[in-house]
């Protein structure tokens, strides 16, 4: 695969991308995995972009926030999943704080922008520099006509992707439908692609669902 150092990620089609031609289409972001790769039941992936995924890790922010990255290895499995960095190691605790400070940032300029308001000049800054990364480059694998990315540091071009589909998300057109869950204790982050924009919760089975039920109750109660 040539003589370029550092370790191999798989190649990685960004979200809301039509085979990497840049054209945006209006369909949910599914994580690519390789063949020897199965998404497992801790994460969620259903935000509708990358970026907003990591957001994600925090669950209920709006009752009793749930780091979901907090557990031991789960930084390093995060992203396994979410860009497919197979032969990543175990993060160093600066790298996982990294990880998390690119989660915050994220978090706090989408969530501004699903309010229509200002994006904090500081949170924009940080979020620049964590793009200006070196990102992967794609290689061709002559022997199995694959395409590989390679990368010196692959966390920092890890970082860098996610960075970069944030300021994709944050900058482009589709800033307006990025909304926060309507169940009060939850406040997911997402894309919503409905053809009628009114998409409400993270999860039709989740907080639609209890939402349903609650409101059901509710004027079983009433007199």
């Amino acid at each position: 695969m040539g003589d370029k150092g550092g370790l191999s990620l798989p190649f990685f089609m960004g979200p809301a991308r039509d085979q990497g031609l840049g054209a945006i289409v209006e369909k949910p972001y599914k994580p690519v995995y390789s063949d020897s790769m199965k998404p497992s039941e801790e994460f969620r992936f259903n935000s509708g972009r990358l970026s907003l995924d990591l957001a994600a890790t925090v669950r209920r922010r709006g009752s009793l926030p749930n780091d979901v990255l907090a557990a031991p290895g789960a930084p390093a499995r995060w992203l396994r999943e979410a860009i497919g960095v197979e032969d990543l190691p175990a993060l160093s605790p600066a790298q996982e704080a990294a990880l998390r400070a690119l989660r915050e940032t994220i978090w706090t300029l989408a969530t501004a922008a699903s309010a229509d308001a200002v994006l904090p000049a500081a949170a924009v800054d940080d979020l620049n520099a964590t793009a200006a990364f070196p990102l992967a480059t794609p290689q061709l694998d002559a022997a199995s006509v694959t395409v590989r990315l390679l990368a010196a540091d692959p966390f920092l071009a890890a970082l860098a992707a996610i960075a970069g589909d944030a300021i994709d998300l944050l900058g482009g057109a589709l800033r307006s439908r990025i909304k926060a869950c309507a169940q009060p204790d939850c406040q997911m982050l997402f894309l919503d692609l409905s053809r009628s924009r009114r998409r409400r919760w993270c999860s039709m089975d989740r907080c639609g669902s209890r939402a349903k039920g609650d409101a059901f109750r509710q004027r079983h109660r009433d007199p």
